[in-house]
């Protein structure tokens, strides 16, 4: 299945809706343009849902290392846990 399509004087194209169907490519997302011999390919780019709230969690980060971070989260996790067992 070929398309083809137009080059704007802003150097924008729109891409086939059959493609941006296909691929999942909504309004707003990053796409990918990767140079390949002869030409380019485009494809979505897939960010972690994390990583789209980065900067809005960005005023949480306290500079504290990973593994820290991980030690605190393991602890409350095994308080709540602890705490849904049966009493013996």
């Amino acid at each position: 299945m070929n398309f083809t399509t137009t080059i704007t004087s802003k150097g924008q194209i729109t891409i086939p809706r059959l493609i941006r169907e296909s691929l999942g490519i909504k309004k707003g997302i990053k796409l990918q343009i990767l140079p390949i011999e002869g030409g380019f390919i485009g494809k979505p780019h897939r960010q972690s849902r994390i990583l789209e709230f980065a900067g809005d969690l960005k005023h949480l980060d306290k500079g504290e290392p990973l593994s820290e971070i991980r030690a605190k989260s393991q602890a409350e996790a095994a308080k709540v846990i602890a705490k849904r067992l049966p009493k013996k």
